[in-house]
């Protein structure tokens, strides 16, 4: 299998990236995207039923309720469904990657885990500027306040089903800068990183 996942801290860029991935033939699916489904229903009740706060208490729920690998999981009979259909593809573009689990799935088949590094302020700004609904209005240290949610396992719940951001970026095999607002850039870094991983 040509595996490939995605990693980095929210608005660094990985959808952009994973974007071009598919674009290049590959079948993408996002774990946030995942999560996301199932924290409007759980939070519906919520103002922000998508805040990193809720999708992180979803992420966890979900990995405590159906096991580890519970998104991963989800993710691949995604794809072998579209297989099934009589979809081809150049290889699987695994993105939002957030727990040891699926870094470990990933490398143990031979792919290659991308950590996208921006820095926070950069982030925060384009947080800014392109908001999902759903999302509530924070300011730049409630956004490192509620990600630290994600970068160590939380109490009351094993610490294999959370989410553990610098296992991911520490397991990477290839790191991808995205900072500035310079979006061409970028892109054209990614494409040049997609044709050496085809």
């Amino acid at each position: 299998m040509n595996i490939v996942g995605i990693g980095g801290r929210n608005r660094s860029g990985k959808d952009t990236l994973a974007e071009l991935f598919m674009d290049a033939g590959y079948f993408g699916v996002s774990f946030g995207d995942i999560t996301r489904e199932f924290s409007r229903k759980r939070h519906a009740d919520k103002p922000d039923p998508i805040s990193v706060a809720n999708m992180t208490e979803t992420s966890n729920w979900l990995r405590n309720e159906r096991g580890p690998a519970a998104i991963l999981e989800i993710a691949l009979d995604r794809y072998n469904q579209a297989i099934k259909k009589g979809g081809t593809f150049v290889g699987l573009v695994l993105f939002s990657i957030r727990a040891p689990v699926e870094v470990d799935f990933i490398l143990e088949h031979g792919g290659d885990m991308i950590w996208v590094q921006t820095s926070d302020k950069t982030r925060y700004e384009r947080s800014l500027a392109a908001k999902r609904e759903g999302e509530p209005d924070i300011t730049f240290e409630q956004m490192l306040n509620q990600e630290q949610l994600q970068e160590k396992p939380q109490p009351g719940l094993p610490a294999e089903v959370q989410m553990n951001i610098p296992y991911v970026q520490d397991h990477a095999t290839i790191i991808l800068e995205n900072e500035g607002s310079d979006r061409d850039a970028f892109i054209e870094d990614a494409r040049h990183l997609i044709e050496t991983l085809k």
